[in-house]
């Protein structure tokens, strides 16, 4: 189990549940009380009751196998509590092995610009609620199976071990031989899936493009496209119907042969007195009542259920992400030396693309404060992006007290670095929740010194204090009041290396100055995005980003010396046009 994968996953996300799955197992048993009892008291209520003239003892025999089924019934019932201990756990570990799976491929393939990814929504939505629901179709299904098998074998073998033998033999056989084959079975699945994909995706691009199809006259190199899709996903079908066919012999060998071997041995064993006629009764009624039946459930519905796990488990073990291991202890990540260093970074949208940036070198002492400036389109969200760790870049390096963002462990760079965007997230939940965030054991007094620094000024009160739930921030907050939430969240966090991309763009020039003052007293590495003038001009360093590369000095030193500096700061003080009465 160990080497493949998707078993793997699912070992790891069912890793906490070893004493529900006990629990299930233990109903199971239960449930499984019939399989065991029932040929026994059939025997016993033809032997000693209706063949030996005493009806109402037959009678009573076969009133306690419905009594047996009664009990199954309050089992099956309580089965499904230790089912679903098992079963959302393992849904909730791998939604987050998917959604950190997302991320990482984010940071190290996604920038500001990159898209979404679409396949990700895919596997979130609707593949690990399939795992989920397969899971909890084959716990129903495998355990009770499993169970009844032994039972029902157990039963026969206490009526009578030579009969257990006749049925043993081949039905054992027959479970030998279709083993191996649910190997086949599971790769002609999964060919399947894979072949109707390509279908959906030929048929997909060819409407997709229906006009230039039909512009170019390409009628019949697109349909013979699709075709050849069909036809592939045909011939898969076919291998998996061949393969699903194999369960007809095992069928007829492992529960058809057994009852046709106790109906020829049993007249004989019944004359020589080895066996009662209620044995050889009790003995038929255990193979067509419930190995049958198990033999059945085993080669279609749990055969079916286990192939599709497997296909589905393995994507998902290829494109999710286990947990990191903890950070080594170094302290707290707010402590220590906080310098940003920028050494020869390149960075382009892909491997003939144009690179954004070219070769970028700068450094921000502990403590400092630079401002990020250019004109749009020019890679500013981009660079933003790349200080924080998200993706890499082609070339070049960054480093945060002499260690690179990018090699440090996710936890750790999650707790030294902020990156506050454009469009400030705040989620349903209490005011507490949002701004404490970054720091879940953050005192009231250390909220409201946040909430103090960045002007969140009177909403907390307003909203009835830091335990008011926000049930719908985008109805109930302003675009400003969110921008001060988030930027109040990072205010309270450790981070060492903060970065504000255009995220004071909703607040008036007086709200995001006091922003911009209160990141600058506090410990730590201040880079903003600039969004007005008043940004470059406050910060102590200034970096430019234009098509002619890039600048760094001071707003005086860049304003004297760089065109394109002063060309910026010309655009931002033009006075806005006059309206026309």
């Amino acid at each position: 189990m160990g080497s493949d994968p998707g078993l793997r996953l699912l070992r790891e996300a069912t890793a906490g549940s070893r004493r529900s799955l006990v629990r299930a197992l233990g109903w199971s048993a239960v449930q499984a009380a019939p399989a065991l009892a029932s040929g026994r008291m059939l025997a016993t209520a033809l032997d000693h009751g209706f063949l030996a003239g005493r009806p109402m003892v037959g009678i009573g025999w076969l009133a306690g196998i419905a009594a047996l089924y009664g009990v199954r019934a309050a089992a099956q019932r309580a089965v499904f509590d230790p089912l679903a201990a098992i079963v959302e756990p393992m849904r909730d570990e791998l939604v987050r092995r998917v959604v950190r799976g997302a991320l990482r491929r984010a940071v190290h393939e996604g920038l500001p610009g990159a898209g979404p990814d679409a396949a990700g929504v895919t596997r979130l939505s609707s593949q690990v609620d399939a795992v989920r629901g397969t899971v909890s179709a084959l716990l129903r299904t495998a355990l009770p199976l499993a169970v009844n098998l032994l039972a029902a074998l157990l039963g026969l073998a206490s009526l009578d071990l030579r009969m257990a033998v006749v049925v043993a033999v081949p039905l054992l056989a027959a479970v030998a031989a279709f083993v191996p084959a649910m190997r086949t079975l599971t790769r002609r699945r999964a060919a399947f899936l894979l072949a109707e994909e390509r279908v959906a995706a030929a048929t997909g691009a060819v409407v997709g493009a229906a006009r230039d199809v039909a512009a170019l006259g390409a009628r019949r190199e697109a349909l013979a496209e699709v075709q050849r899709a069909a036809a592939a996903s045909a011939g898969a079908a076919t291998t998996v119907a061949w393969a699903n066919a194999l369960r007809v012999p095992v069928i007829l060998i492992g529960g058809q042969l057994p009852v046709l071997g106790l109906l020829l041995a049993g007249p004989s064993l019944v004359r020589h007195g080895t066996v009662s006629p209620g044995a050889v009764i009790g003995a038929v009624s255990y193979v067509t009542a419930y190995l049958i039946p198990a033999l059945q459930q085993m080669t279609g519905s749990v055969a079916g259920f286990w192939s599709q796990l497997r296909v589905l488990a393995a994507r998902l073990a290829a494109t999710s992400a286990r947990p990191d291991p903890p950070a080594p202890a170094e302290g707290p990540a707010g402590d220590g030396d906080a310098e940003l260093a920028v050494h020869g970074l390149t960075f382009a949208y892909g491997p003939h693309a144009t690179p954004v940036l070219r070769d970028v070198s700068f450094t921000v002492p502990d403590a400092g404060h630079l401002a990020l400036v250019g004109p749009s389109g020019v890679g500013k969200s981009t660079l933003a992006g790349l200080l924080a760790g998200i993706g890499q870049p082609d070339a070049g390096r960054v480093t945060l007290g002499g260690r690179a963002i990018a090699a440090l462990p996710e936890a750790e760079r999650a707790a030294s670095v902020a990156l506050v965007p454009q469009e400030a997230y705040v989620f349903p939940g209490t005011l507490r929740e949002n701004i404490a965030y970054l720091s879940p054991d953050a005192s009231d007094d250390t909220l409201d010194r946040a909430a103090a620094a960045v002007g969140l000024g009177p909403l907390p009160a307003r909203l009835g204090g830091y335990d008011a739930e926000l049930a719908d921030p985008a109805g109930t907050l302003s675009s400003g009041e969110r921008q001060l939430i988030a930027l109040a969240r990072v205010y309270a966090s450790p981070a060492r290396l903060v970065i504000l991309d255009e995220a004071t763009c909703h607040l008036d020039p007086a709200a995001e100055a006091a922003v911009e003052a209160a990141f600058a007293r506090r410990p730590g590495t201040l880079v903003v995005v600039a969004h007005r003038l008043s940004s470059a001009a406050r910060a102590a360093r200034v970096l430019i980003l234009d098509a002619d590369g890039h600048a760094y000095g001071t707003h005086a030193e860049l304003l004297a010396t760089h065109p394109g500096y002063a060309t910026l700061v010309g655009h931002w003080n033009a006075p806005l046009p006059t309206p026309v009465p």
